[in-house]
This record gives C-alpha cells, structure tokens and sequence, in this order.
C-alpha cells in the first residue's frame, strides 16, 4: 500500500513572535518541523512538505510542493499535497502539532474501515490535519474546492468522515494531542512543559 505523508509547513508564525516561520520554532529541543517530519516518516513513504516556495526550510526540493499562487488557508496546501504523488491512503498532518504522536495516528488509522477519512473530534470538533485519507477523498475535497468552499473542515464533511470523539480518543495512546495546536507564545510553552512530562519510550 502506498502510503503519503503530507506535511502542511507553511505559516509564518507572527503570533510566537519567535523571529522565524512557525515550521521553525523550537519546541521541546527540535524545530516544529523535525518533529512532525519524525513523525510521518514512522508512518508514511512518501513524505512531502506543502510550504511557499519563499519559505526557506532545510527540506530537499524533490521533497517539497510549493503552495498554489494566492491560496489562503490550509485546503488548498492539502490538496497540492494530495495531488503530488500517487497514493493509496494518505496522512496529512500540521506543523503545529507536536503533541500528536505516532502511536495516537496510528491508532486513529484502525478505526478508518471503510470510510474516505477518519479524523480526531475532541470535544466534538473535527481535526483534519491530523487525520488519514483514503484516496477517492481527493475528489470530493477537489470538489468543495473548485465550488468555492474555503474551509477544510467544511470540505472534510463532504467526505462522510469517520469521527473519533472523546471517548475513543481517550482509548487510543496519547489520543489527548489531537486537541493541542501552537500559534502563540503561550500555545508553544504549554506543548513544551506537556512534552517534558510525557512518559520516555
């Protein structure tokens, strides 16, 4: 099975005031990037990272796919992501998430079945990148696109998705992450001050 990582890296991080793009930003002793490239990587081949072609990232230009002119918000990244390669499912994950772990995706990916895509909801609120697709939902996602829906989440109901929701979430190891993303000072000191206290495997 061809499994592609998509890694949405884009964001300049005005909010951490941190001098650097958010993908940049350290957290826990790695950059943001590092570690979410760590954790497709356990995951996923390949794995691409969806930027602006102005962002300087240390990522190899064959591993990169430029953001398309003008887009605003993350559907259209995701969706140059998904177009990249050919797969049969794929993972699209967010820079900003340092709390999501490989185990917590991977058990997320048990529960997909059948379903075009399955997805955290911590309290009820789906999170779609972090989450796994199969690969018809590109031209559902595609769809609501080209229709002129900007919002991913709002895209994502077109895919009928698979929702895990507190209950499961608290099943899966380290399902708690999916809830915590980092675009302040105080976001990134809380994912820092969680990361020192989880368990070393």
């Amino acid at each position: 099975m061809r499994t592609l990582g998509v890694l949405l890296a884009g964001g300049k991080g005005t909010r951490l005031a941190a001098g650097s793009p958010k993908a940049l930003v350290l957290c826990g002793g790695r950059t943001l990037l590092a570690r979410a490239l760590a954790t497709l990587e356990s995951l996923c081949d390949p794995v691409v990272v969806v930027a602006p072609r102005e962002l300087d990232l240390p990522v190899p230009r064959a591993d990169r796919v430029d953001d398309p002119p003008g887009a605003r918000g993350p559907l259209p990244a995701m969706l140059a992501g998904l177009a990249s390669r050919p797969f049969d499912e794929a993972l699209v994950l967010a820079v900003d998430l340092p709390l999501v772990t490989v185990a917590a995706l991977a058990g997320l990916r048990a529960l997909r079945g059948d379903a075009l895509a399955v997805m955290a909801a911590p309290s009820d609120l789906p999170q779609p990148l972090a989450a796994w697709y199969a690969s018809g939902a590109r031209a559902f996602l595609e769809g609501a696109a080209r229709s002129g829906e900007r919002s991913v989440i709002a895209a994502c109901r077109t895919l009928s998705p698979r929702l895990a929701h507190d209950a499961e979430l608290a099943s899966i190891p380290g399902g708690g992450g999916f809830q915590w993303n980092v675009n302040t000072a105080e976001e990134l000191a809380q994912a820092e001050r969680a990361l020192a206290a989880a368990p070393r495997s």
